[in-house]
């Protein structure tokens, strides 16, 4: 694939930048404008408690004015190598208040946010033994109420389609291939 040139950012906003380049396909003789969404990497984690439930979080969500059953996860600040295992481990601590050591977290899956418009990578860990050991720390606009679900709840719920966040599916998807409790 040829350079994508001529980067321009037109709308920025905290959580992604509008942006647009240009670029000549294979088989075109012209080069091309397209769009695109800037953004920091995110993250997510199936965080799995001593006795084998699984944490998850619901909270209200402004693009579809509902709740949404998820698993905890958000925005990795830094671009540095390590930086997703960091932000993992703080949005666990910060939106419920639970965590482990840090050997006790594992990737599970690198995903891209959607590759026709978005630019970064959504990296989906898994963490086992959480346990509460913090207050919360929610973020201004945050409402979240914590869940403990068994297993075979949260996999009714993927099937049912109540869990529908596609990277909450994907990762629970991939965590239930590689560690199933139920098997």
């Amino acid at each position: 694939m040829k350079e994508r040139k001529n980067w321009k950012d037109h709308f920025v906003t905290p959580i992604y930048t509008l942006a647009s380049f240009e670029i000549q396909l294979p088989r075109s003789t012209e080069e091309k404008t397209y769009h695109v969404l800037k953004s920091n990497n995110w993250v997510n984690v199936v965080p799995v408690t001593k006795d084998g439930n699984i944490l998850m979080i619901e909270q209200y969500r402004h693009g579809i004015g509902e709740m949404s059953l998820e698993i905890p996860g958000g925005i990795v600040d830094e671009q540095e190598s390590g930086a997703e295992l960091q932000a993992v481990i703080r949005e666990l601590r910060e939106e419920t208040g639970y965590s482990t050591n840090k050997e006790n977290y594992t990737l599970l899956s690198k995903f891209s946010g959607n590759p026709a418009m978005f630019t970064n990578w959504s990296f989906s860990f898994f963490a086992k033994d959480v346990e509460l050991t913090d207050p919360v720390e929610f973020d201004e606009g945050e409402d979240i109420q914590i869940k403990i679900l068994k297993p075979k709840e949260v996999k009714q719920k993927l099937v049912s389609g109540e869990i529908h966040h596609p990277h909450m599916a994907a990762a629970l998807g991939i965590y239930f291939l590689k560690y199933d409790p139920l098997s």
